[in-house]
Order: structure tokens, then C-alpha cells, then sequence
């Protein structure tokens, strides 16, 4: 697949994640296989975030230095963490709805597993847009190099 179509369905699928959760849809209640669409739906559109900006940014060979080289492997972290993503919110929540409650006896489903779950999304969805600006003013500041040459 070209890199043009690649990028274009994994906007696709960031842009539908960013609808439907914006207007609250009813179909993000729908049950598929006994999982709420919703999660699924979130699921593949953390991965689908994670590859976008991996991809967008595929050129990390180019600048070599070592926060690109760490960029590059902080990249490839949080596509496997949004990949295992599912598996996480299952364990923290202790059920298939992601739910949690202040009557949970353990910290599986407590408040604490809670805060985990949220910090663990924000940062799914913050940490690909600070690497790739980063990576981006690295790219910047080293074609500007460059040119004084």
C-alpha cells in the first residue's frame, strides 16, 4: 500500500473515532461479541493514531542523532502499548465495559485502577503528537544546518 492510501485510512479512522465520540453516538453502545463497539472503536483508533504519526514521520534515519534514535524507539513503544491497549483496560477494570466503581474490593476496578486507565489513554493520545513535533523542529534544525554548509 502506498503511503498516500496508508495515511489516508488511518485519517479515516482517527477522523470517524473523533466523530463518534464527539456526538456521543448511540452506536458506541452496541455490542459485538459482548464488547461495547465503543471500546473496539477506541482500541483500533489509538493504533490507527500511533501509525499515522509513525508513519507520517518515516523518515527517522535521516536525522542521526541520538533523541531521534529515541524518538524513534519512544515511537515504536507506544504502538505497542496502544496495541496492547485493550488487554490493559481489561485487567485495570476487571471487565469487558471498562467499567469501575468505588465498592471494588481490590484495586481491579477501584477508583486508583481508574486514574491509571485515564492517565494511560492521555498519554496514548498526547505522546504521538509531542514526538512528532519534536522530531519535526529536530528535522527543521537539521536542514537548516545544512544550508549554512
Amino acid at each position: 500500500m502506498k503511503k498516500r492510501t496508508y495515511l489516508l485510512v488511518l485519517s479515516a479512522i482517527i477522523f470517524l473515532n473523533l466523530l463518534l465520540f464527539s456526538t456521543g453516538s448511540s452506536i458506541l453502545n452496541i455490542n459485538l461479541f459482548g464488547i461495547p463497539f465503543g471500546n473496539i472503536l477506541i482500541w483500533v483508533g489509538l493504533i490507527a493514531l500511533h501509525l499515522f504519526f509513525y508513519k507520517l514521520n518515516t523518515n527517522y534515519e535521516s536525522i542521526n542523532t541520538t533523541i531521534a534514535k529515541v524518538i524513534k524507539a519512544l515511537a515504536k513503544f507506544f504502538i505497542f502499548i496502544s496495541i496492547i491497549w485493550f488487554g490493559i483496560a481489561y485487567i485495570l477494570s476487571g471487565n469487558i465495559n471498562f467499567n469501575f466503581s468505588s465498592n471494588a474490593s481490590s484495586y481491579l476496578g477501584s477508583p486508583k485502577a481508574s486514574i491509571l486507565f485515564w492517565n494511560i489513554i492521555y498519554t496514548l493520545v498526547i505522546s504521538p503528537i509531542i514526538l512528532s513535533t519534536i522530531y519535526t523542529i529536530l528535522k527543521f534544525i537539521d536542514i537548516r544546518k545544512l544550508k549554512k554548509l
